[in-house]
């Protein structure tokens, strides 16, 4: 049965029931409004639906190394004691500018020129002996040598040690060597490979 006391009680204890799942429902709500907001957030512009600022993708496709001038010469000039062709054909600009010991000369001539020399030197070896730079520019001093056993221009073998040295200039731009200057010895190289000795350069007779 129920009291007095009880009937009197019970409007207070039915608020305060109703009360207290109210303040529940309200305290989830915030709770989830909450981890909502901390989501967003956390998750990705692009995985929201926002693409990534097109300038920062374009930096970042666009940006590419290259070797400096003074790395693009010295592998250059090393390839010469190793594979010439694929060291021309990598570190020479296709669209080269070519100043040759007789003047504006062709990219083509200027490489079978030099892989006809190494074929006809035994031993062959090229030496660096200096390289300075300034900019783009990287001027490499150089000297090869070797043993003349097979054809050179033309010129059939005369078991001679032969000496070409020179000097040369390279402009790089993006990797390759898109202009090239050279002066050297190579009149007194021909002499050499004919076996001629010219006579300013006649070995004195000992004393």
């Amino acid at each position: 049965m129920t009291s007095q006391k009880d009937l009197q009680t019970a409007p207070a204890l039915t608020s305060a029931s109703t009360r207290r799942p109210r303040r529940r429902l309200i305290g989830a709500m915030a709770g989830l409004a909450v981890a909502a907001a901390l989501t967003a957030a956390a998750v990705p512009a692009s995985a929201q639906g926002q693409a990534p600022h097109p300038a920062s993708a374009s930096a970042s496709s666009s940006h590419r190394h290259y070797l400096s001038p003074l790395q693009v010469a010295s592998a250059y000039y090393a390839s010469y004691n190793g594979d010439l062709a694929a060291g021309f054909d990598r570190y020479i600009s296709k669209d080269l500018v070519l100043h040759g010991f007789n003047g504006p000369e062709d990219r083509e001539a200027w490489i079978k020129g030099d892989l006809n020399i190494k074929a006809g030197l035994t031993g062959f070896k090229m030496t660096v002996l200096d390289q300075i730079v300034e900019g783009d520019k990287v001027v490499t001093r150089w000297s090869f040598t070797g043993v003349h056993t097979g054809t050179v221009f033309g010129i059939p073998a005369s078991g001679r040690q032969v000496t070409l040295s020179g000097i040369s200039i390279d402009r790089v731009i993006h990797g390759q060597s898109v202009e090239h200057w050279s002066e050297g010895n190579f009149g007194r190289f021909l002499d050499e490979l004919r076996g001629d000795t010219p006579p300013d350069t006649a070995t004195p007779s000992a004393k």
